[in-house]
């Protein structure tokens, strides 16, 4: 992922922006960002930010973490009162403990309405509208929209007599077994590394077999359930037992599976849609231009795929002494002319006239494969408490992936662990 023009496009970006209105607060001379390193962010700091500081003189400084790093950089620095975080780039999963921080975006969007009549709010997605609110609150304006959905070398398939994409859990295996060549090659590429990825794993499977976490409404827990077990203990023999996956994917996360497509490790991978880009890639990849999408398989049909919802938003945190400037800066980053240009680089933007655009379904496969997944796909849990029952549930993935457990075992110990934190969290269940 390092062969990009990383700057080639910057000047002629800059020069077509159009005056920013006069704010009434006065011009800070940078605005702090914190967010996560995701490689998609490529437009945002290289193109986005050096224009927006052409036109304002406002530079845009960025603090860039791993997942995990920033939940907890954002937890101190807010519960703290600290205002020396501008913009926030937060996930739909930190949605719950977030929301008290972050200023109400509907009034945001409101106050700037004359000065940007045609941001068009409208046009962002509903589900991603849902995703960037909290009870009822608007807490950012979304960025990122991201669905997995089944990325596959289509001759690699078609060379073992497979002419479609597999539909249900029983075609996945047999494609992944007649793909597999050890070492050189796998049948499937997974994140399998105990970190923030591992969960968007998983999901595929739990919702593609009619599970759940938990009952949302009484918060009864499901995970140890027969369809969440059966969900695990398909995934885990796909490594274990069977050995169609690479047997190194174990380490990997985000950044791995992209590499790993790239250098034609595995025939299929179930990924965030967006990584097809650059999976696909002939001047970043051995694969280039082998690849194909669908959605990801469910159980028994493809009519019963469904997969876990997420992507990133950009807020403005409370304590901000910027808001203004802040704000002026995130609908810079989300306008149509900017989320189009992202989407060259990586990213998966929310707005229906990028995803729409039949120029852009012409050159991005996986653009129409993420519309039709997005049609189906469930927000993760976005409780306060959250953040420790997934990585509760995370020990119990790496348990069977690595074969130290049973999937029913290892989600009884997660079910266990997860009583105890909803009776610290004072949850009544139902």
């Amino acid at each position: 992922m390092t062969g990009l023009n990383r700057r080639g496009l910057l000047a002629a970006s800059a020069a077509s922006m159009l005056p920013l209105p006069a704010l009434a607060q006065a011009k800070p001379d940078k605005l702090v960002f914190v967010g996560d390193n995701g490689p998609w962010h490529w437009t945002l700091v290289e193109e986005v930010a050096p224009a927006f500081e052409k036109e304002t003189g406002i530079k845009i400084d960025f603090t860039l973490l791993p997942i995990d790093a920033l939940s907890a950089r954002l937890k101190g620095e807010l519960n703290s009162g600290s205002p020396g975080i501008d913009i926030i780039q937060w996930t739909a999963s930190f949605a719950g403990w977030l929301a008290p921080h972050m200023a109400d975006h509907t009034k945001l969007l409101e106050a700037n309405a004359a000065k940007h009549p045609d941001f068009d709010w409208d046009d962002f997605l509903p589900v991603v509208r849902d995703m960037a609110s909290y009870e009822g609150k608007l807490i950012g304006i979304p960025y990122r929209v991201t669905a997995s959905i089944l990325n596959y070398q289509k001759q690699l398939l078609a060379d073992a007599g497979i002419t479609a994409a597999p539909q249900n859990w029983e075609d996945l295996l047999k494609a992944a077994q007649a793909t597999t060549k050890p070492p050189e090659r796998y049948g499937m590429g997974i994140w399998g590394r105990q970190g923030p990825a591992m969960i968007g794993g998983y999901s595929p499977f739990l919702y593609g077999n009619g599970g759940r976490y938990f009952d949302p409404a009484t918060f009864a827990i499901e995970i140890n359930e027969t369809k969440a077990v059966q969900a695990l203990e398909f995934y885990g023999d796909l490594m274990t037992r069977y050995k169609v996956v690479v047997p190194d994917a174990i380490t990997w996360e985000y950044d791995e599976i992209v590499a790993g497509g790239q250098r034609d490790r595995y025939a299929m991978t179930i990924t965030l849609a967006p990584y097809g880009s650059l999976i696909n890639d002939p001047k970043l990849s051995q694969t280039g231009g082998r690849w194909a999408w669908a959605v990801a398989p469910g159980r028994h049909s493809v009519a019963e795929s469904k997969v876990g919802l997420g992507g990133w938003t950009f807020g403005v945190p409370t304590a901000c002494k910027n808001t203004e400037w802040a704000f002026e800066f995130i609908q810079f980053a989300t306008s149509k002319k900017w989320m189009r240009r992202s989407m060259e680089r990586g990213n998966a933007p929310p707005r229906t006239s990028v995803l729409d655009d039949p120029a852009v379904l012409e050159r991005f496969g996986w653009a129409p494969v993420l519309a039709q997944a997005l049609k189906t796909a469930r927000l993760e849990p976005r409780t306060p408490f959250w953040p420790a029952m997934e990585l509760q549930l995370r020990n119990g993935i790496s348990q069977v992936l690595l074969g130290e457990k049973t999937a029913k075992v290892a989600l009884d110990g997660v079910a266990a662990d997860w009583q105890r934190t909803l009776r610290r969290a004072g949850v009544k269940q139902g």
